[in-house]
């Protein structure tokens, strides 16, 4: 060793080994670890993107990846529509609905371990509008905005801006179940002809929208088409036929026995469109040729409807002819309107001593049976079915025939000499309404259980022109709808409420109240011509609770009954027919077609137009309303 130097550390080092405990350390040296340090765990970075537009796929969102990524997974899961790819974090899809900006939290993986980060989400509402209305008349489509998921609360305002000049900006906010409900109106100088665009609509919390909502907008998609009179039919939809559910087969006059003109469903006035319009025969008859004998109604997908001396039955699918029954081999040629029941039509046709009630089959037209009756050169509105027998309006001096469902005649009850009416049915009563009076007959014996009288009534005329509609239990309205016609001032008849508890006509509006009214939950819908507007009426006291008018200079008068949807109150004046809004009172919808209306089990729309004496043909326009 002698004459070999060592560092000083390696001499440090020798020399512990040496001299460590007094004895020799005979364990190997440790060598220098080679291991490589252990790998960071990954980190991504997702910008903050703009607002999506909901139902628009986005543009890939993807991440900024720092070290080796190979999951990713996120919480709360993404809203509908949107997915993150497991492997990259890629955020893709289309998203089915506004959301107000959320935070969400990604977590990534990779060899290194996991870490988190920041995803934050906003989606606008993308709504649609797609309606048909009458050029020169504005629609109010209200469309209704998820206030939870947007972060709404408390008032919030709105304006609209349309580049294609169709929304006017003022935009009227409620609420409803918790919502916001916005609610649009179009501009009534609007063209014939169909207006296409997106209009915008900023939310805020102040009048001047000088704060926007962290949704600040939403996006609404629209396709008008304004039409009048003279415009080309918009074209034949022919979708399959099936149920709208809650509605039911529209069976006789105003739908139903008890003439409620009320239909349980609601309706969608953005899935309207036209079905079907045909040309059939003109019906006219009474005073005025105004007598509502153009009246439709609907069983198994068949339409059925009355021409002078026959009835047809028409496939609702496309309105072509399924079977005629003529009645031109009777003495004197007649018909009316026909009712339908459990796979019979049953119809008044003749006059004098030819006259009948007939029941055919709603498949083939074959005879059931046929009952006679008298008559006098009148016109009678459809018979009503109630659970013991069918009801008519007929006689020589007026009155009421009742027939077994097999034709077996039950009783004629003497009423007052009128013309084109039919009675309300329920289970234990049958409701004679004639002008002077209501008469309450038992249904299977004729017994005469009560008689109110109106003593206000006027027999200008030897018609009636509708019918009368069943309320509340022991609740009957009633007016002279033909009245409407004659000149002798400006109140010609009168809504009438009749008490049955009492036997009492404890409540009249005096007017020219145009047709059968409709009626749901306590509240009466009546049309009247002077003043011009459809009115809705407390049933307890016939206090007005609010009114609609017609707004096209054009409309002077009302032309058919009152259609009552839970959501819609549709109803014809001369020129259109209107939906209006039970909630708002404004017009949803309208069509340039008025005539009697009806609303099949298939949610098909029927308006049946009037025509004058001397006019051999009109139109039966289908709407399908689902």
């Amino acid at each position: 060793m002698r004459g070999v130097r060592f560092g000083a550390a390696l001499w440090i080092a020798l020399g512990a080994a040496a001299c460590g405990g007094g004895g020799s350390d005979t364990s190997p040296p440790v060598a220098p670890s080679t291991a490589s340090p252990s790998p960071a765990a990954p980190t991504a970075v997702y910008a903050p993107p703009p607002l999506y537009p909901a139902k628009e796929a986005i543009a890939p969102l993807v991440p900024a990846v720092s070290g080796s990524a190979t999951a990713f997974s996120v919480s709360p899961a993404l809203p509908a529509g949107l997915a993150i790819d497991p492997r990259s974090g890629i955020v893709t899809g289309t998203p089915a609905a506004g959301f107000a900006p959320t935070d969400y939290t990604v977590s990534v993986t990779g060899p290194g371990g996991t870490t988190t980060a920041t995803l934050r989400l906003g989606v606008e509402p993308v709504l649609a509008v797609s309606r048909m209305a009458v050029t020169g008349t504005s629609i109010h489509p209200r469309l209704t905005l998820d206030s939870a998921a947007l972060g709404l609360d408390g008032t919030v305002h709105a304006v609209a801006t349309d580049l294609g000049g169709l929304f006017g900006a003022p935009v009227a906010v409620t609420t409803s179940g918790g919502n916001h409900v916005l609610e649009l109106a179009t501009l009534t100088a609007a063209a014939i002809g169909t207006r296409t665009g997106r209009a915008v609509v900023r939310l805020c919390r102040d009048v001047d929208c000088t704060t926007p909502l962290p949704v600040p907008r939403v996006l609404v998609d629209y396709r008008v088409r304004f039409l009048s009179t003279g415009s080309a039919w918009p074209g034949d939809t022919l979708t399959p036929l099936s149920p709208l559910s809650g509605a039911p087969d529209w069976t006789t006059h105003q739908g139903n026995a008890a003439h409620t003109g009320y239909v349980p469903v609601t309706v969608d006035p953005d899935r309207f469109d036209t079905r079907w319009r045909i040309t059939v025969p003109s019906i006219v008859g009474g005073f005025n040729g105004s007598s509502n004998l153009g009246t439709v109604t609907t069983e198994g997908g068949r339409v059925f409807r009355a021409a002078p001396d026959s009835v047809t039955a028409r496939s609702e699918h496309d309105g072509s002819t399924l079977w005629t029954y003529s009645f031109a081999g009777l003495p004197y040629p007649s018909s009316n309107p026909p009712a339908v029941s459990n796979g019979v039509v049953y119809i008044a046709a003749g006059q004098q001593t030819s006259t009948f009630l007939f029941a055919l089959d709603a498949a083939d037209g074959s005879v059931r049976f046929r009952s006679s009756m008298t008559s006098q050169w009148d016109n009678y509105l459809a018979p009503t079915v109630g659970p013991s027998g069918v009801y008519t309006n007929a006689g020589t001096y007026g009155g009421l025939y009742a027939f077994d469902l097999q034709g077996t005649p039950l009783y004629f009850g003497a009423t007052a000499q009128q013309s084109t009416w039919t009675p309300a049915v329920d289970a234990t009563a049958v409701y004679a309404y004639t002008g002077d009076a209501l008469r309450v007959f038992h249904p299977v014996t004729g017994a005469l259980v009560s008689t109110i009288a109106d003593p206000d009534f006027t027999s200008y005329i030897y018609e009636i022109g509708g019918s009368a509609v069943l309320g509340a239990p022991q609740s009957v309205f009633a007016a002279a709808y033909a009245s409407r016609g004659v000149n002798v001032g400006p109140v010609r008849n009168a809504l009438v409420h009749f008490d049955l508890r009492t036997n009492t006509v404890d409540w009249r509006i005096p007017g020219v109240y145009a047709a059968t009214p409709a009626y749901d939950d306590g509240v009466v819908y009546a049309v009247n011509n002077n003043p011009l507007r459809l009115e809705a009426r407390a049933e307890s006291n016939g206090a007005l609770l609010w009114s609609w008018t017609p707004p096209a200079s054009a409309d002077t008068e009302f032309a058919s009954e009152v259609l009552l949807t839970r959501n819609a109150v549709f109803v014809s004046t001369n020129q259109s027919t209107y939906a209006i809004d039970r909630v708002s009172r404004r017009t949803m919808w309208s069509y340039p077609a008025a005539g009697n209306l009806a609303l099949s089990r298939n949610g098909v729309l029927y308006i049946s137009t009037q025509a004058a004496f001397g006019v051999a043909e009109t139109t039966l326009t289908a709407i399908n309303l689902k």
